[in-house]
């Protein structure tokens, strides 16, 4: 046709044309214009008399040229709706040209092509003969719906009376549409969307609304569907259910469907897992939504499906993007209940670095915050954290490794990963430093967390009894353990809290191992220097907090067994303590101990020539210890 060249001349100049139409005066003058041509255009190309079969059969240039005179349309009806009055534009576009539209655009509506389809590999597009593509690549769906779209544009609640009979036209086919299992491409089913919620809005029952919502949700079900086309549903039904939770808050009768829907949600978030962040972040945003507005069927199976979700090997929080990660961190604060299990698997995520340690310290925040221990003025769900359950999450991610990690742990040795001295039961095992970092943070949140228990006498014996249980009796414990269980002690610390003698004597063997290890660190060896001012802060605390854990290090530096390469060491060590404000008072209180450790070191050192470091240990006892205490007075150097 040559009218199908003026028509795609006069489609490419449209948007050079819009400046000129910006005015509704303008447009209304344009529009009154082209509907007659375009008209005239569509009698020309449409089939004279309606087929016997459902659907009018097209020649591929007479569709070519209908689609041509719909897209005008469409881009016009566009343009209507960019004016403020829109309400009056579509007033004057429904009295000036729905009768002509009925008449000429609905008389064979829907429409389908006439063309032979070689039998080749079946292709599921074309069950639907209205979702074929033609050679010359027409789309006969998008036909259908531009043509659907433009008709319900000019219908509206007060006129569905009026439109009932080519409105149920429209819906019959949207819905059969929706239902016939074609795949569809994103744009189809963008144009069938916005059909199906201008419906939707014209006749606002449930009567109307469940089928449409029921067939948007077959079309859902469909497996592979593209990645664009499940976007376009999700965001669908993301803006049904909230403006159905807001009609729902006056009137409760909710979509079976649509909770038939969000209750699905989160199993398809399990299954996702890594294979689309994209998508799984807007699965997140709508279970979100959903959870703040405490949609009961979406809540049930999110507990029900927690357990997948937050797998500490392969659960979509340790495996998505650190955004993604935050939002179902929140999402554990609408959790109905939090089990043994559930938390178990939310202390393996905190400690193993699959998420931020900023992370992890607002998940131990929340689970504070559903704790009987937050402080709530009014009561907190009932059961939502088990008081036990809640210390024993605390305190597995204090510790920063399982039961099994550290059992394994027991059969390494010697150098680079173990630092060990004969003077101490403890070897320590020098973890890496991103992990030792981020253990160390998260400890810190975990010690927040204990000092807001109010009993912290009673928070204190259940610590202590955790620590005897579990790590008094290893022989190999992780540094970044070490280093927090004296974090601990040294926050929740007070004169109510009695240690058991084995704490005393585990505590005395960390802080010694620890010592040592900062002592002897290689200076050119910068992954562990950075660890060494949180480890000698927690040792000292520790040591000035209780003097008796002091005392029995000072008791276990037995130098007679040990080799005569470790003395400088404990010189050093010695050194050190008697130096340190916080701990000299304790050092002349034990004077006796240290001047009898430092007598052995001289014994095993006589008959040699005396080496600086024993010169400046006999200084610095005389200086700090023996000048201010009622003792034997100054130690002479023995040579």
């Amino acid at each position: 046709f040559s009218s199908l060249l003026s028509f795609r001349s006069l489609a490419s100049v449209m948007g050079s044309a819009e400046k000129g139409l910006s005015s509704a005066e303008n447009l209304k003058g344009f529009i009154e214009i082209i509907i007659p041509l375009l008209i005239e255009c569509w009698i020309e190309a449409s089939p004279a008399q309606p087929a016997s079969i459902l659907g009018n059969l097209l020649e591929s240039e007479s569709q070519q040229l209908m689609q041509q005179v719909l897209s005008i349309i469409h881009l016009l009806w566009k343009l209507t709706k960019r004016h403020d009055e829109t309400y009056k534009m579509e007033l004057w576009l429904r009295m000036n040209y729905l009768v002509d539209f009925k008449h000429h655009f609905m008389r064979h509506f829907p429409y389908s092509l006439q063309e032979t389809v070689k039998h080749k590999k079946k292709d599921p597009c074309k069950g639907n003969k209205y979702c074929m593509t033609s050679s010359n690549s027409v789309d006969h769906l998008l036909l259908n719906l531009t043509l659907c779209d433009i008709m319900v544009s000019l219908a509206s609640t007060s006129t569905l009376q009026m439109d009932s009979s080519w409105l149920d036209m429209i819906r019959k086919f949207v819905t059969d549409t929706l239902q016939d299992g074609s795949k569809l491409n994103s744009k189809q089913v963008n144009r069938l969307l916005g059909v199906t919620w201008r419906l939707m809005q014209i006749q606002q029952n449930k009567v109307a609304t469940e089928p449409l919502i029921k067939a948007v949700y077959t079309l859902y079900q469909q497996r592979n569907l593209l990645f664009p086309v499940r976007t376009l549903l999700l965001k669908f039904f993301s803006r049904v259910y909230q403006k159905e939770d807001l009609r729902t808050q006056r009137i409760r009768s909710r979509s079976k469907v649509l909770s038939r829907w969000l209750a699905g949600l989160p199993q398809q978030l399990a299954l996702l897992g890594l294979r689309n962040p994209e998508l799984s972040n807007q699965l997140i945003d709508i279970i979100h939504s959903a959870a703040s507005r405490s949609n009961k069927e979406l809540l049930q199976s999110l507990q029900a499906t927690a357990a997948r979700i937050y797998d500490p090997l392969d659960g979509a929080l340790v495996l998505l993007p650190a955004e993604a990660q935050r939002r179902l961190v929140q999402l554990v604060y609408f959790l109905p209940h939090l089990p043994t299990a559930l938390l178990t698997a939310l202390s393996r995520c905190c400690i193993m670095g699959r998420i931020s340690s900023e992370l992890a310290a607002t998940l131990i925040g929340i689970l504070r915050m559903r704790s009987s221990f937050a402080g709530w003025k009014c009561q907190v769900q009932d059961n939502s954290v088990n008081d036990v359950d809640y210390f024993s999450f605390l305190f597995s991610t204090l510790i920063g490794f399982s039961r099994e990690e550290l059992t394994s742990l027991q059969g390494i040795r010697g150098k680079p990963h173990i630092s060990q001295t004969q003077l101490s039961p403890v070897r320590l095992y020098l973890t890496d430093l991103d992990q030792f970092l981020h253990h160390w943070a998260v400890t810190e949140m975990i010690c927040h967390s204990l000092s807001t228990i109010p009993s912290q006498s009673q928070c204190f014996d259940i610590l202590q009894t955790g620590i005897c249980k579990y790590l008094v009796g290893l022989v190999v414990i992780p540094d970044s353990t070490a280093g927090s269980v004296l974090c601990a002690i040294n926050k929740l610390l007070d004169q109510a809290c009695i240690l058991s003698e084995n704490l005393h004597k585990f505590l005395a063997s960390c802080c010694y191992s620890l010592l040592y290890f900062l002592l002897t660190l290689d200076k050119e060896d910068a992954e562990h220097v950075q660890k060494r001012d949180l480890l000698w802060g927690s040792c000292v605390s520790a040591l000035a907090l209780l003097p008796r854990l002091l005392r029995l290090m000072l008791q276990s530096l037995q130098v007679s067994r040990i080799c005569r390469e470790e003395l400088p060491v404990v010189a050093q060590l010695l050194r050190i303590l008697m130096q340190h404000g916080q701990l000299r008072s304790h050092m002349i209180t034990n004077e006796f101990l240290v001047q009898q450790i430092i007598k052995d070191i001289m014994t095993l050192k006589s008959g040699e020539v005396q080496e600086q470091w024993l010169t400046d240990l006999h200084y610095c006892f005389n200086i700090y210890l023996a000048s201010h205490s009622q003792g034997p007075g100054p130690m002479n150097a023995v040579y």
